[in-house]
């Protein structure tokens, strides 16, 4: 809604008069936007260079109506157009429109607000109003709307608190992460890979060359076929068996490509979380945005234990590594 309102005080057209204007028609209307425009246009995958086809199908080839498919059959196809924003940012966005659904915009927007959850039945954890002495406490909402039904429990806690020590542990967890330790282990990691994606190509290579030979004896075989020294039964044989052997590289050659994505995308990933760790330890006050690119999740317990899930693998491990789960007797002492 806040985008919405920006766009119309800075009189950007709206897409439809855009569209008017581009086609020549003189137009001196601009619009309102309406925020189920700029989610729409925030969550369409062609602004990254991506086409989607198949989002439904007909009936049947007798019947004009079309009915709509499930995501998990679209046909997706990236790097077919010129992409105007990265895949990162559009992730980024993706992430925030997931965190924030469903709640408004109020004066105090708390850093974890939409990250909470409670452990025991999985609902969202709300953020009540700071009381009449400014203190601000979380709350399970589900028990806050049935807890007369004995569903869950209370879960209170101070959010003060609370943020804090988040705040804290995250940061020794990016701390310990890009210690001159951790990064030689990277470093040498990088290097080790390198080396195997240069073996990986030559391999490749390599059966791109045996699909070649196998494809020119193919050839030799059908021409013999009609100069009639070898019989119709010896060429089928043959070819068939050839046949076989390409489709056997190809296949060596498919999984192998697979694995070089694979392990680019993880080397992207590490670059990208090195980035926002640097940039997370210089900021003096976070933002909610950074916090939900490091944080999946974050479980409360009735017992006042916290669990933390991070979006990137090498966190969540050190997490676990350092044991930053919250024991109940120091976060009691300091929450309660």
């Amino acid at each position: 809604m806040q985008i919405a309102d920006y766009l119309s005080k800075q009189k950007i057209p709206i897409p439809s008069d855009y569209n008017k204007k581009t086609r020549g028609t003189k137009s001196l209307t601009y619009g309102l936007w309406q925020q189920s425009t700029v989610r729409f246009i925030l969550s369409n995958e062609i602004y990254t260079g991506t086409v989607i086809q198949g989002k439904r199908k007909k009936v049947s080839f007798k019947s004009k109506k079309f009915i709509n498919l499930p995501e998990e059959d679209w046909v997706k196809v990236e790097n077919m157009h010129e992409a105007i924003i990265s895949k990162e940012d559009f992730e980024r966005a993706k992430k925030v429109i997931q965190a924030t659904k469903g709640s408004r915009v109020v004066q105090n927007d708390y850093l974890f607000k939409g990250l909470l959850r409670c452990y025991d039945c999985g609902g969202y954890i709300g953020i009540r109003s700071p009381d009449k002495n400014g203190n601000i406490y979380g709350r399970c909402q589900r028990y806050g709307r049935f807890g007369k039904f004995d569903v869950c429990s209370p879960h209170n806690f101070n959010y003060q608190v609370f943020e804090e020590q988040m705040l804290e542990v995250l940061r020794e967890v990016c701390k310990v992460y890009t210690n001159t330790k951790k990064l030689e282990e990277i470093a040498k990691q990088t290097k080790t890979k390198q080396c195997k994606e240069f073996d990986i190509k030559k391999q490749i290579e390599s059966f791109k060359q045996e699909i070649d030979n196998e494809t020119r004896k193919l050839e030799v075989m059908y021409d013999d076929r009609l100069a009639g020294i070898i019989t119709l039964d010896e060429y089928m044989k043959n070819a068939n068996r050839i046949k076989e052997t390409i489709k056997g590289y190809e296949q060596n050659i498919k999984e192998l490509e697979k694995e070089i994505s694979c392990k680019s995308y993880k080397t992207e990933n590490e670059s990208r979380l090195d980035n926002l760790i640097e940039e997370f330890l210089s900021m003096e006050k976070p933002t909610k945005e950074i916090i939900r690119e490091f944080i999946e999740k974050i479980e409360i317990h009735s017992d006042k234990q916290v669990d933390i899930y991070f979006n990137f693998k090498p966190l969540q491990e050190m997490n676990e590594k350092l044991n930053f789960i919250c024991a109940r007797k120091s976060y009691e002492k300091k929450v309660g």
